[in-house]
C-alpha cells in the first residue's frame, strides 16, 4: 500500500519560491521548437544545478501521448516539471535520512517486479546502468516517504471506532443475488418474452439464448447490490427464488430478469472491517503527511526554474 501511495500530490499548489529568469521579454519566451540543448539546466536546487537531459528522461517516462495541444499541454508539462523537482527534493533528503540503496536491494526488486537481467538491458533505450539508476532513485525516494513521512503516521483504535460509527454498512456485507437476464432494444418484443414468462418460467434460458443481445445470453451470474444499478436494485433484490421481473429499462435497453437463488449473507468479519478502515485512515493521513513534508521542502530551499529554455510555456509553482 506504501508503494501505491506514490508521490505527494504537490502539485498545483503555489509555494513560497519565485524562479530565476532574465528581466525582458524574453524571461517567459518558451525555447525554440528545435529541441533543447540537453546539457542546459533547466532549474536550480538550493544553488545545486538539475541538468535539462534529467527532465528530458522524467518527461519521457511519466507524460502520455501528447494529443493534448496549447495551453492544455504548457499545463501538463508544467505540472510535471514540479513533480519531477519534487522528487528531487525527496532525494536531496535522502542524506537527512542517511538513506542507501544497495545494488542487492535493486536486484530484489526488479526482480519482484518480473524484470530479466536481458529486459533491464534493453529498458529505456539508455543501456541497462540507465535503468538500474533510475530504480534506485525511485527506491530512495520511497524509502525517504517511509523514514521520514509514513512511519510517523499513527491511527488509533479511537479512529476506526469513530470511522465505524460513520460507515455502519461497512459491518454488514453487501446483498448478493444470482441472476439471469434477457437484454433487448425492444420494448414490444421485451413485453412479449414477458408475458410469455409468465406462463411458463422455466423457458427463460431458452428464450435468453434465441434472443437476448447480452454477451451472458442468459448464463446465470452472481451480482452483489452494488453491481447493481441503483434504479434496479428493490425490484431484483426483492424478487423471489424463481420470479420473473417485470420489464425493466435501463440505459437505452429493455432487461427482463429471473431470480436463481439468493446467496446467504455472513455476519462481516469485524477484524477485517476495521483492517480496511485502518488501511483507509492510513491513506488519508499519510497523503496529508506527505504533501506537509514536501511542502517544507519547499519551503527551506531555493527553487529557480531556467523558464527560457523550456520547450513550453511553463505556467507551474514556480513561474512567478
Amino acid at each position: 500500500m506504501l508503494l501505491v501511495l506514490g508521490l505527494a500530490a504537490c502539485a498545483g499548489r503555489k509555494g513560497d519560491q519565485q524562479a530565476a529568469a532574465p528581466s525582458g521579454d524574453a524571461a517567459s519566451a518558451p525555447a525554440a521548437a528545435g529541441g533543447v540543448d540537453p546539457g542546459l539546466v533547466v532549474a536550480t536546487l538550493g544553488g545545486q544545478p538539475i541538468p535539462y537531459k534529467a527532465f528530458e528522461r522524467y518527461l519521457a517516462d511519466n507524460s502520455g501521448e501528447e494529443s493534448t495541444e496549447g495551453e492544455q499541454q504548457d499545463a501538463i508539462k508544467s505540472r510535471l516539471l514540479d513533480q519531477f523537482l519534487e522528487e528531487q527534493l525527496l532525494l536531496r533528503a535522502a542524506g537527512r535520512f542517511k538513506v542507501a540503496v544497495s545494488e542487492t536491494e535493486v536486484d530484489g526488486y526488479l526482480k519482484e517486479i518480473g524484470v530479466s537481467e536481458g529486459e533491464a538491458e534493453a529498458a529505456g533505450g539508455e543501456g541497462k546502468e540507465a535503468f538500474r539508476d533510475k530504480v534506485r532513485q525511485g527506491l530512495i525516494v520511497q524509502k525517504v516517504k517511509d523514514e521520514g513521512v509514513l512511519s510517523k503516521v499513527q491511527v488509533t483504535p479511537g479512529e476506526i471506532e469513530d470511522a465505524l460509527k460513520k460507515q455502519p454498512d461497512m459491518a454488514h456485507p453487501a446483498r448478493q443475488v444470482v441472476l439471469r437476464q434477457i437484454m433487448v432494444d425492444d420494448k414490444s418484443l421485451a413485453d412479449r418474452l414477458r408475458a410469455s414468462l409468465a406462463t411458463d418460467p422455466s423457458r427463460f434460458e431458452a428464450l435468453a439464448r434465441e434472443n437476448s443481445i447480452a454477451p451472458d445470453r442468459g448464463q446465470a451470474r452472481m451480482y452483489s447490490e452494488e453491481d447493481l444499478p441503483v434504479e434496479l436494485r428493490e425490484p431484483l433484490l426483492n424478487l423471489q427464488t424463481g420470479q420473473v421481473s417485470q420489464v425493466l429499462e435501463h440505459a437505452q435497453s429493455y432487461l427482463v430478469f429471473q431470480l436463481v437463488r439468493k446467496v446467504e449473507q455472513k455476519d462481516a468479519d469485524l477484524d477485517e472491517v476495521k483492517r480496511r478502515i485502518r488501511m483507509q485512515i492510513f491513506q488519508t493521513k499519510s497523503e496529508q503527511a506527505l504533501d506537509r513534508f514536501v511542502a517544507d521542502l519547499r519551503k527551506e530551499t531555493e527553487i529557480r526554474v531556467n523558464r527560457t529554455i523550456l520547450p513550453f510555456n511553463y505556467v507551474g509553482d514556480y513561474a512567478r
